[in-house]
């Protein structure tokens, strides 16, 4: 890859791009193209790199300046990690992206968006030392139905800032991610559908001989996950290579409420139609789907796996949406 590279499109990306575009950005690339992982449906899209974050940074002059500021962190005070967090947050936001950043950002969307300026979602992916081997909690923030250059801009910017949230300064530390990438790809309308999680290994116990999905009606939001009451399916492994009935479990949520979208594109919460609450959010078919995928990716990269998923409410079509190691509790 050439160091001038400041964007990156999911279809040449692979694993070892992960120094780049971070594990969540390589992983989509390596699924949007490898033969083996060819049953799996990606959003088509693109990843601005850390190449170009680093140029960022060097260009407004501000990488001694949050030297200085995570020095000054203690990050086991609230009060300092609130003052620290703002102060870097807004020197990125009231930086200027370089021109040729941003003629590289707006190309690759009017490529993506061909035929119209399409609503796109902007999700940061952080860079990790060890890829395969770290987990970090997802402290980093993402921003859906985003449409135009000057929104696309600014969401990308505040994804750059987002390496400095507070949820990531209270865990910060010298294997912290330095660095971040953002992924940028077209919209899956699951405000008309629905979307979830879903996890190769229980996530509460690490049993490895199930895949464990969860989800709701609209757009998961992790602001509002405890807050949403989702349906749960268990699917149990050994059975699915074996063609046997493999669905083991399927706990209906409340679903009392669901995420859409307002005028203004923001995320809201509104009651989901009374008919909907007593029906599962997943036909029997699209959960073995769902579960087929978990396994060809944990078979694919040796370890377990969480993604998140979201099916569109237009096409009908399930997609993955973001993916990586899953943190597996010890017994």
């Amino acid at each position: 890859m050439i160091i001038k590279d400041y964007v990156l499109r999911l279809k040449n990306l692979s694993i070892a791009d992960s120094p780049e575009v971070g594990t969540k950005n390589a992983f989509l690339g390596e699924i949007f193209t490898h033969p083996t992982l060819h049953n799996i449906k990606v959003p088509d899209g693109f990843a601005i790199t850390a190449t170009a974050f680093h140029r960022f940074i060097e260009y407004n002059k501000l990488d001694g300046v949050h030297e200085k500021l995570m020095a000054s962190l203690d990050n086991d005070n609230l009060s300092s990690i609130e003052k620290v967090g703002k102060k870097a947050r807004e020197l990125i936001l009231g930086a200027r992206m370089p021109g040729d950043i941003e003629n590289a950002i707006i190309v690759a969307y009017h490529e993506l968006c061909s035929e119209s300026l399409s609503k796109v979602a902007v999700r940061s992916s952080p860079i990790s030392i060890n890829p395969l081997q770290t987990y970090f909690k997802d402290v980093h923030d993402a921003f859906l139905n985003v449409k135009g250059e000057i929104e696309l801009i600014n969401n990308v910017k505040k994804c750059f800032a987002s390496l400095y949230s507070d949820e990531a300064l209270k865990v910060y530390s010298s294997s912290s991610p330095k660095s971040i990438s953002v992924c940028v790809q077209k919209m899956v309308r699951s405000d008309k559908s629905c979307s979830g999680m879903a996890f190769t290994s229980d996530p509460e116990t690490g049993f490895l001989d199930v895949v464990h999905i969860s989800g709701v009606y609209g757009v998961l939001d992790k602001n509002y996950q405890n807050e949403l009451n989702p349906d749960e399916f268990i699917v149990y492994k050994p059975n699915i290579s074996l063609g046997m009935s493999s669905i083991i479990k399927k706990k209906m949520g409340l679903k009392n409420q669901m995420l859409t979208f307002n005028k203004k594109s923001e995320l809201y919460p509104s009651d989901t139609p009374k008919p909907l609450r007593n029906q599962f959010i997943l036909m029997d078919d699209e959960i073995l789907d769902l579960a087929e995928w978990g396994l060809t990716l944990e078979d694919y990269y040796g370890t377990a796996i969480r993604f998140e998923w979201a099916k569109d409410g237009i096409t009908e079509e399930l997609y993955l949406l973001q993916a990586r190691p899953q943190n597996i509790k010890k017994f």
